[in-house]
Order: C-alpha cells, then structure tokens, then sequence
C-alpha cells in the first residue's frame, strides 16, 4: 500500500509539473514583446493554410547570414504552412533588388539563383545596383539577357512593388529579416531578442495559429 501511494505521488508531481511545464510554454512569448500586432491585419488566401512571409534584402548582411538557418527551419513547416518571401523597398538599393527577385520569379528562375545573388553581393562583393549589372549577371545564370530587360521594366513587376510597400506599411516593417505569421503578427530580431529566436517565435505563433483551427 506504502508503495503505490509513493508512485502515485510521484504521478501527481509528474502531472503538476507538466501542467506547469505546458503553462510557461504558452505564455513564454508576450504580444507587444517579443512579437507585434499588425496595423493593418491582411487578408489571407482562403486556403486553410497558416501564411509566414520573410521580408528581406538582397544587400542586408543579417539575412544573408541567416538564410541556411532560415532555409532549414523552412523544412520543418508542416503541410499547413506556406512560406514566401517579400523584398523590402528601403535602403540603398532596395527597389533594384526587389526588381532583381520579381524578375527572377517570373522567369521561373528563382530558386536557382536566390542564394547565388545573396553570394554575389556578400561574397563576391558585386552589388547588382544597375539594371546593366543585373542583366550580365542572369544571363551568367542561362537567362536571355534581352527577355531579362523585358520583364524587369514590365508594369508586372511594377504592380509587385507596389505590393510589396503596402504589404510593408500594413505591419509597418522596418527591420530585415524579419516574419509575418497568418497577416496579422510581425517579428524582429529585434523583439524576438535575437534573428535565431524570431524563428522560434515565428514556430510559437504558428502553433497558436493551428490551436485556432475548428
């Protein structure tokens, strides 16, 4: 009898502790802290799926450094999440880069070429501001120089641009890296308390997102 009131204590402690346990999780990041409110919350796709959105720079040190962490955590995102990117227009150089990631995307070459701009501006030390220097690049890369030109003046990836600066000011961003959870959080590494942790607290808002599902 002895015993089975030992381990049953035990039980209890157990339990308590992992309520405990469970209770410092949830209220471990605090809105206003260590992740803000969007100003203007934006309308998602009528998917089902949780968004998480980057905004970034070409030329921004801290996202060129954080991209390998930033590509496997990306790994670890369930079925229910989708991730995108969007280039910030502030900055030197800002537009052209935006310009340069569009561009990119409607060529269908995106993927194979992101991390090689990120190399040329960071370890090659080519910054790829003027559309002439942007151009031998891709085409360096296999794309037609002139088709290049085309799309990169297009009123196409005008529009994208000006997505781009209302989907900034609806946050407001103004810190690269940094992610949106769902159109309606926003964390720095700044508020999350280093660029490591944001993606910590990026998972956190996502699991409240998914707590939130019927």
């Amino acid at each position: 009898m002895k015993t089975w009131r030992i381990a049953t204590g035990l039980l209890l402690l157990l339990m308590a502790g992992l309520v405990q346990a469970q209770g410092l999780m949830i209220s471990r990041y605090v809105e206003g802290e260590h992740y803000l409110d969007a100003r203007q919350p934006l309308e998602q796709p009528d998917d089902g799926k949780i968004h998480v959105t980057e905004f970034f720079l070409y030329s921004c040190p801290h996202c060129y450094h954080m991209e390998p962490d930033l590509n496997a955590w990306r790994e670890t995102l369930g079925d229910d999440v989708v991730f995108s990117r969007v280039p910030v227009l502030f900055s030197a150089g800002g537009e052209p880069y935006a310009r340069l990631y569009y561009t990119a995307e409607a060529l269908g070459v995106l993927a194979k070429v992101h991390d090689k701009i990120f190399a040329a501006i960071h370890e090659q030390g080519r910054r790829l501001l003027s559309e002439s220097a942007m151009r031998d690049f891709m085409v360096a890369q296999g794309v037609d120089g002139d088709r290049f030109s085309e799309i990169y003046e297009s009123d196409e990836i005008t529009a994208k641009l000006r997505e781009a600066a209302q989907a900034m000011q609806a946050y407001p961003v103004t810190a690269t890296p940094s992610i949106t959870v769902a159109g309606r959080y926003y964390v720095t590494g700044r508020t999350a308390g280093s660029n490591d942790r944001m993606l910590e607290v990026a998972d956190y808002l996502i699991a409240q997102q998914r707590a939130r599902k019927p």
